[in-house]
C-alpha cells in the first residue's frame, strides 16, 4: 500500500531576502504540511518577519520560490489567510468575539 504526501499549505524554497547590503533572509527552504503545528523561531533579526512578510506577498524574495495552497498568492488565497503582526491589533480589554467581530466588520 502507498501512501501520498499531502499538498504542503505553504512551501517555501530557497528565499532571499537582502535589503541593500543586509541579508535578511538566505536560502531558507519549508514546507507547512496539512495539520502541522509550525512556528519559527529565533532572535531578534533572524528574518521571522521577513519570511513571513514574503509568504504574505508584502515583500518579494530576490530568490527562490513561494506557494500557497498550492500556487501563488492570488487575492482569492489571500482572503484566507489571517496575519497579525505582533500584538499590537489587539485591544487588552476587550473581549476574543467582540475583537473578532469589529476586525471583520471592518474588513466589509
Amino acid at each position: 500500500m502507498t501512501t501520498s504526501t499531502p499538498t504542503p499549505l505553504v512551501s517555501v524554497r530557497n528565499v532571499r531576502k537582502a535589503f541593500r547590503k543586509k541579508v535578511a533572509v538566505a536560502d531558507v527552504s519549508f514546507d507547512i504540511l496539512p495539520g502541522e503545528v509550525f512556528g519559527l523561531l529565533g532572535p531578534n533579526g533572524a528574518g521571522k518577519t521577513t519570511t513571513i512578510r514574503m509568504i504574505l506577498d508584502i515583500f518579494k524574495p530576490d530568490a527562490g520560490t513561494i506557494e500557497v495552497f498550492g500556487g501563488r498568492l492570488t487575492p482569492a488565497r489571500k482572503d484566507r489567510i489571517g496575519y497579525m503582526p505582533e500584538e499590537r491589533g489587539l485591544y487588552p480589554h476587550m473581549r476574543v468575539l467582540d475583537c473578532l467581530v469589529y476586525w471583520v466588520d471592518s474588513r466589509v
